[in-house]
């Protein structure tokens, strides 16, 4: 029952020392299988009914900002977001979605990019009217109402990336497409921890702040190190480069600290899926 509560080397160094005792009789029932059978099986699920959608218990507390308040046990239905569960608080998120294509601008050369102003001023915008939910919903459970008030995560995402690629003529599957979505998401994580710390310096820090990654000075893309601490280089193969001046946001941070412990989510893809069909 431990592991429930463990990750990472922690949960590894628990699982083969339960392997041991089920090996020498002192657990059971027991059965061992091939993971790749288990694998296929999951897999041949999803094809057939689309669920589950996996999600990774490591990585997302490895890299969790909120780590020092408890563990991540599991996801929202869709995967949107990862947030700390435990006996006395339910995980809450209000999501939202910038439409991207209303994002394309005409540069000056006659090709078209993303319009960083504009980005700007609608996540600032609904970074702020996310925020405010938080105070003004109705929460038909107090546990969850508790969790909210206490770390104010809130979800940016994105809708209308096939619609941005196809504006701006690129294919795809094509590497073009593979950087824009690497920009274009970069940029939203940017502008959406600079309006978090932005309401933290109007209206005050999160509760639980301290302790948190952002406040000993590790942002999101800093925590891939600590993933490759965990898990070893050989395993862990991901871009690092950046276009952001992701120094002065530290620094920004640093001294403001952060309204929302969390600030960006995958968009709700099943309901905003729909509604694109």
């Amino acid at each position: 029952p431990d592991l429930h509560d463990k990750y990472g080397m922690d949960f590894e160094r628990a699982y083969v020392q339960y392997e041991a005792k089920a090996q020498a009789g002192e657990i059971s029932p027991t059965r061992t299988l091939q993971a790749t059978d288990m694998w296929r099986k999951m897999l041949t699920m999803l094809f057939e009914t689309g669920h589950p959608w996996i999600t990774f218990k490591d990585p997302s507390n490895i890299r969790s900002p909120q780590q020092h308040m408890g563990v991540v046990h599991s996801s929202n239905l869709c995967t949107e977001i990862t947030l700390n569960t435990s006996d006395t608080e339910t995980a809450v998120c209000n999501l939202g979605s910038v439409n991207l294509v209303q994002h394309i601008k005409t540069n000056a050369d006659g090709t078209k990019g993303l319009d960083h102003e504009k980005l700007k001023r609608t996540i600032g915008t609904a970074m702020r009217m996310l925020d405010n939910v938080i105070d003004i919903n109705y929460y038909a459970v107090k546990k969850a109402r508790d969790s909210n008030m206490k770390h104010r995560p809130v979800g940016m995402g994105l809708m209308g990336f096939q619609d941005s690629l196809y504006e701006m003529r690129i294919s795809y599957a094509s590497n073009e497409a593979v950087q824009f979505a690497d920009e274009s998401m970069e940029a939203i994580c940017y502008y959406a921890y600079s309006a978090s710390s932005d309401l933290a310096k109007e209206r005050g820090r999160y509760a639980s702040y301290r302790g948190s990654l952002w406040d000993r000075g590790i942002m999101p893309i800093d925590s891939l190190d600590l993933l490759e601490k965990e898990r070893g280089s050989h395993y862990l193969e991901v871009d690092r480069s950046s276009k952001m001046d992701w120094a002065s946001l530290r620094a920004k941070i640093a001294e403001h600290g952060m309204r929302n412990s969390n600030c960006v989510a995958i968009a709700p893809t099943a309901k905003i899926g729909r509604a694109h069909v």
